[in-house]
């Protein structure tokens, strides 16, 4: 069995996931925010540029916001979490990456502020969510795990 602690942010009122963000050839620090909401994994616009995450695939459309914006698919992705006994664990999943229509600087700038998002294909893999809002213990759960270095 192997626990990754989530946190609440009482600001934003969301719950964050620190992680490395990985693809073959270059690795970040960022955050996650949990959205159940959300089919899919979702990286901001940003964090694929300091990546150098290729927008050639495209997806499907995807509303955000009341706005709506051509999705781009990115299979070549991991994310490195730390386990709660610090052992590092490895999810291969693919992405969405939402794309302006243009790049004019206030749709970069509003794709900017959207944080990267953990949808249900996270879940999907396996995960249980244990979430105690009130006294910030928010953590995932999975059993029978082999991605652990």
């Amino acid at each position: 069995m192997i626990k990754i602690n989530l946190f609440f942010d009482q600001n934003l009122k969301s719950i964050k996931l620190p992680a490395i963000l990985k693809i073959p050839h270059k690795r970040i620090s960022s955050d996650f925010v949990l959205d159940t909401g959300s089919p899919h994994t979702i990286l901001n616009y940003s964090d694929s540029i300091r990546l150098g995450i290729p927008h050639t695939a495209k997806g499907e459309i995807i509303r955000i916001g009341g706005k709506i914006y051509q999705s781009y698919i990115f299979n070549k992705f991991e994310i490195l979490l730390k386990a709660t006994n610090n052992q590092i664990v490895t999810e291969i999943i693919p992405i969405r990456i939402l794309k302006p229509h243009n790049l004019k600087i206030n749709e970069i700038e509003e794709l900017d502020n959207f944080p990267n998002l953990l949808g249900l294909d996270f879940l999907e893999k396996g995960y249980n969510l244990f979430c105690d809002i009130n006294s910030n213990k928010i953590y995932f759960e999975k059993e029978n795990f082999s991605n652990i270095n």
